[in-house]
């Protein structure tokens, strides 16, 4: 099984580098959420509504609206070392909801929930950065 490294994966004092956050929210109507969030001041960065998704940013920060891809709001991590995070999480003593592997769409994933329940998404395709 090949795996995803990103040239970038280093681990610094404070852990492991886990990638570019964007928080990724399950809609049921993408252009009424896309007209919401650009009335906040969101543009359009990614993707289009004919597939489903699109990723708005303001400033620094990043939402991933998606209809029908996801199944629920989550916090997604982009860009790391997904094998190196999932092994250093299990190393940690926790339990992944979804074993770091190569996904269908040829990206590498893992998933961990955090105390409360929330579903951490870490995921990683070879066009992934960490800026």
């Amino acid at each position: 099984m090949r795996q995803l490294r990103h040239p970038r994966t280093e681990l610094y004092d404070s852990g492991m580098e886990i990638g570019r956050f964007e928080l990724c929210l399950k809609v049921s109507d993408l252009a009424t959420s896309r007209k919401f969030y650009e009335t906040l001041g969101f543009k359009v960065s990614k993707g289009a509504e004919a597939d489903g998704f699109l990723i708005l940013k303001s400033g620094s920060a990043s939402i991933g609206l998606y209809q029908g891809h996801i199944g629920e709001n989550l916090l997604n991590f982009r860009g790391g070392d997904v094998f190196a995070i999932a092994q250093s999480l299990e190393e940690s003593g926790l339990q992944l909801e979804s074993p770091a592997e190569i996904e269908s769409d040829g990206s590498a994933g893992a998933m961990v929930r955090d105390p409360d329940g929330n579903l951490i998404y870490f995921n990683t395709s070879e066009a992934d950065s960490c800026r």
